[in-house]
This record gives C-alpha cells, structure tokens and sequence, in this order.
C-alpha cells in the first residue's frame, strides 16, 4: 500500500473525499459513481473538470480508502481497469473477469460468459470437492498422530511395567539362590561340626590312654635303671603293674573323617539348577498382550486371562483385535506338531482355537480362524465356511488339550483328564498359524504349565 496526496484524494465533482476513487487518464480524480452519474448523459466520455476525451479508459489505479489515507491493492480488483464498471462476468473462452461493457465490446463477441455469481458457486462447489481428499488425508493424519501420541504414552507404560516384572522375577530367582546358597554352606558347616566333633573325642581318648601308658612305662623304665638289688626287691611290683595295665587295640585312621568336598562341590551349578525346576515354570504357549482385545485382563506372566470391566486404554494398533474378546499366542507354528492344554475350570464363555497369523485383526476375522466354542452350556465348532455347527461333548471338561498337526493338516480338541476326543478340523494349512483364545467371562482361564525336567545325555 502506498500514501496519497488530499488533492488526489477530493472528488473534482462533489468536492468530498473520494468514495471508489478512480483517476482518469488527464489525471483528475473522482468518485467512482459520481463519474458514472456524470458520463450517463454523455455519449462521449469526457474529463468533467478538462473536457479531455477518455474514451471511459480509466487509469489501473484504483484507490480505497483505508486507515490514514492508504491504497488497498484488493480494491483494485473490483471493478474493470477499463472501464471501472462493476466485473460482472465471467468470460469462459478467455477465462477473464469482464464487465458489462468488456460483455458488449468485439473483444468478447460471441464468447461464452457466465454471471460471477454463478461461477464463483461452480468454482466454489469445484475447489471444495478438489479439498475433501486433502481434508480426508489431514482428519487421517490428525487420527493417526493420536494413534501415534498414545502409542507411545502406552510404550513408555508397557516398559515401566516390564521392568518391574522383570526386577520381580530375578529377585525371586536371586532369593530362591540365596536360600539355596545359605542351605549348603548351613550343610557344610554341619558336617564340618560334625566331623570336628569326632576328631575331638577320638584325640581326647588318644591322650587320655597316652597318660596312661607313659605312666607305666615311666615307672618300669625307673625300675629298669635301678641297682640290681633294688630291682630285684621291687621286680615283683612292677611286673605287677605292667601286667595290669590293659592294652586297648591298636587305633587305625577312620575313613570318611574328612569333609566330603566332592559332595558340595560337584556340579554344584548343575545341582542348583536341576533344583531351580521346582521354582521355574514353562508355558508351551505366552500370550502376547498387544493383540488382547481391550476388555481382556492378562496375567502378569501372560499366560491367563479373564473378562475386564472394559475401562482398559490401549493404542489400537494393527495388531489388536478388536471385535472378538481375544488374543492369540505370541509365537505361530508353521511345521510339526505342536500342543497346549488349557484349564478353563468353571468358565462358561470361551473359544479356544488357531488363528493364520497373516489374517486381518480389524472386525469380524473368521476368515483365517478355526474354533470350538463353548457357550450357554453347549459346545460348537466354527470355520471360515462354517459358521457355526454343534458337537456333542461328554461330561463337562476342565482342561482342554489342542493339538495342532500343522503337517498333518489336523487341528483337535480332546479332555485332558479322560483323554476323550471332543473334535478334529481338517486343513491343508499354509501360513503360520497363532494360537486362539477367547472368553468373555469373568472366571479366569489359563495355558497349564508344564513340569520342567533337567536330562544329562548318557553315552555308552
């Protein structure tokens, strides 16, 4: 914007400040409608002040007054440069904005025109359609930012959580050594308490018939060293004496006196560790809590799971199920036979079965996913072609064992305790196939562990 002078300013016609002002090409100034109500009973456009022809040419200048007398380049646009009338079409052949005398003129004979009013609303429809992707795209990045944002608010959570497990778990185990520790040094001194003892009385019996003895042989010797007279009047005596003194048997060494270091010592990691079976755990099958369905409650060593009350917050990642009251097991099987029991006790809402891990985890994922399910007290069989088909089950399981034969083609279900056949799928399967598990009960239900075994290979 740019400073104008008052006399540029004042209107030659009415002598007021300038409302539209337009400068004409003698280079006087004039509201832009008293130069119209001027020029309307004229045939020919003349300057009102000189009487210089203008031929309605009106100078691209175009000024508004704003603030302290300054130019508003916007207000330029408004009318036409030409002939500073209203631009009140749209000239669709040479897309310019042309005004009722540009409409009239040979420039824009028989060109196809159309009202600004109408346009602007065509090209508004037009460049409001052209947004909605952009638009689309911005709400989606919006959307996944916050995705993003709680994500890693959860990640930070998730590892302050594993941490502490992880501490919790090693001073169990450094607390299980210590006791372990403490029990064998509390053996050895035993034994060395024990063995001590011993030494001790066996030494003390030693020096007791020592003094005896070196009494006897002291006199007898004393005797021995006596005049012949002498020792003939006492002979008798000190035969006597040597004759009396008992003579015990011959100590011997005792065997196993010492300490048994072997004992202690030998594979004595080993021993520790064939002993730590009794305090570790092994689960065929760890649930893998990024794809737990909001609702569900896992155990902290990710092998149970029960119903929650739903006020979880979790990131919806594309891992996640988030239709089904589910998770999968966090390791697939994609050759061999693989089984895991599971005690379901008194629940009486689950599904057990083997997702394809490639399968979508959004909404309904039956496609990939084969199940027997246990509902209102009876049992039933889905598949990706079946939706659902009853099966008779004897008596009422506690504990379920799934075999998956993933070369085989067999996927079976069987009660653990009376290893009675529930149900067998057959497929051909050909992408990795996830362990199952729903329910939608509060009654929790768990992956069985199994016993842990410490084996040495024996070689003839």
């Amino acid at each position: 914007m740019a400073s104008i002078s008052a006399e540029i300013l004042t209107c030659c016609v009415c002598q007021d400040n300038c409302k539209h002002p337009v400068r004409l090409s003698s280079h006087h100034s004039f509201c832009y409608g008293c130069l119209q109500s001027h020029w309307a009973n004229t045939k020919i456009p003349l300057c009102p002040v000189c009487k210089r022809k203008s031929s309605k040419e009106l100078s691209s200048l175009l000024f508004a007054i704003q603030g302290k007398h300054e130019v508003s380049e916007s207000e330029s646009v408004l009318v036409c440069s030409l002939h500073a009338e209203k631009l009140s079409f749209l000239c669709l052949d040479d897309q310019q904005l042309i005004c009722s005398s540009c409409r009239d003129s040979e420039t824009h004979d028989n060109h196809k025109l159309q009202p600004t009013n109408e346009a602007a609303q065509e090209r508004k429809k037009q460049l409001q359609d052209s947004l909605k992707p952009l638009q689309k795209k911005l709400r989606l990045i919006h959307q996944v930012k916050g995705s993003y944002n709680e994500t890693a608010e959860h990640i930070k959570v998730q590892a302050e959580s594993t941490v502490a497990r992880i501490k919790e778990e090693f001073k169990r185990l450094h607390q299980f050594l210590v006791e372990e520790e403490e029990a064998r040094l509390v053996a050895l001194r035993e034994e060395e308490e024990l063995k001590s003892q011993m030494m001790k009385e066996k030494i003390e019996a030693l020096s007791k018939d020592i003094t005896a003895l070196s009494g006897v042989i002291r006199a007898a010797e004393k005797e021995l060293r006596a005049q012949d007279v002498s020792f003939l009047q006492s002979y008798k005596a000190a035969a006597e004496r040597v004759k009396q003194q008992p003579l015990s048997e011959d100590p011997e060494l005792v065997s196993g006196a010492l300490i048994n270091v072997a004992h202690h010592l030998g594979n004595l990691s080993f021993n520790v560790w064939n002993k730590m079976k009794e305090v570790v755990s092994y689960s065929p099958v760890i649930l893998d809590p990024n794809t737990a369905h909001p609702d569900l409650v896992l155990s902290e060593d990710l092998t149970s799971l029960r119903h929650g009350d739903g006020n979880q917050e979790v990131p919806d990642n594309p891992e996640r199920i988030n239709h089904f009251i589910a998770v999968v097991g966090s390791e697939g099987f994609n050759s061999g036979r693989h089984s895991w029991e599971v005690e379901v006790g008194d629940n009486n809402a689950f599904v057990l079965g083997a997702l394809m891990e490639s399968n979508q985890r959004k909404g309904l994922i039956w496609p990939g996913l084969w199940r027997l399910m246990f509902c209102g007290g009876e049992y039933k069989t889905l598949t990706p072609s079946d939706t659902g088909s009853d099966v008779s089950v004897t008596g009422n399981p506690k504990k379920i064992r799934v075999l998956l034969d993933w070369d085989g083609g067999l996927l079976s279900f069987s009660d653990v305790e009376t290893d009675a056949h529930i149900h067998t799928f057959t497929h051909t399967f050909t992408d990795k196939m996830l362990p199952y598990i729903s329910t939608w009960s509060k009654v929790p239900i768990k992956i069985a562990a199994r016993p842990v075994t410490v084996a040495v290979e024996s070689h003839g």
